[in-house]
């Protein structure tokens, strides 16, 4: 089966910020993980929907995204909130983040990694926060899970594999045009904890939860909370 004609494999930084979805409200349990003055990096924060209610918090929140659209969105929306430090939003790529190493207490990444369709680069920017982040900062996901008891979601894991090339990964179109709008992939338990227990984490926090989608879709949903691993030097102390 060949790709459709208009099948992109990075939409994101030109789709408009008001079309950019996003359904899934921050789960109260990651302010268990953010300690008092924590830093906050928001990866692929879109418009501010997770930045502005942790600055609001009362923590230091920076944003980043590789659409400016969305970034001057968020930074509007952010000005007309009563945060105590207003978040920071600046463009750049998960992949190589633009920090030193150690720099954050806790990053978060809000149905996020379901818009990354490669594997190797799911890694690559789990492995980045896990660089960017202090000893024991920990990392709070909120994804999206594999719906198969959906005959929607099921019709759509099965069809779009042969262009995905990935089970659980579909093609989003746009209602109006037809045409698709990007790729989203939907995870196992298996595959989102070794995703992070393989590039640095162990899992703190897990919970099984249920979403709903922009077209109001009710799907299957995990929140993971997962703490920076020791490196070997230190373990063997």
């Amino acid at each position: 089966m060949k790709k459709p004609a208009n099948y992109r494999i990075n939409p994101w930084p030109g789709i408009k910020g008001k079309d950019i979805p996003a359904t899934i409200e921050l789960d109260p349990v990651i302010y268990n993980y953010a300690p008092t003055d924590a830093m906050v990096l928001d990866i692929g924060c879109a418009c501010g929907k997770v930045s502005i209610p942790i600055a609001i918090h009362g923590y230091s929140v920076t944003g980043i995204d590789i659409n400016t659209d969305v970034l001057e969105l968020a930074k509007h929306s952010s000005g007309s909130q009563q945060c105590p430090m207003s978040p920071s939003f600046l463009k750049a790529n998960a992949t190589a983040l633009p920090f030193p190493d150690e720099t954050f207490d806790l990053c978060v990444m809000q149905a996020f990694l379901t818009t990354v369709v490669s594997k190797e680069d799911r890694s690559r920017i789990i492995r980045e926060a896990c660089h960017v982040l202090k000893p024991d900062g920990h990392l709070y996901i909120a994804d999206f899970g594999q719906t198969w008891h959906s005959n929607i979601y099921r019709e759509r894991y099965i069809n779009d594999l042969p262009v995905t090339k990935e089970e659980g990964s579909f093609m989003a179109y746009d209602e109006k045009t037809g045409e698709v709008d990007y790729i989203s992939h939907h995870f196992t338990e298996k595959e989102l904890v070794f995703l992070l227990v393989e590039n640095g984490f162990e899992i703190e926090y897990f919970k099984r939860d249920t979403f709903v989608t922009r077209t109001g879709n009710r799907v299957n949903g995990f929140v993971v909370v997962g703490r920076k691993r020791l490196n070997m030097h230190d373990e063997g102390k």
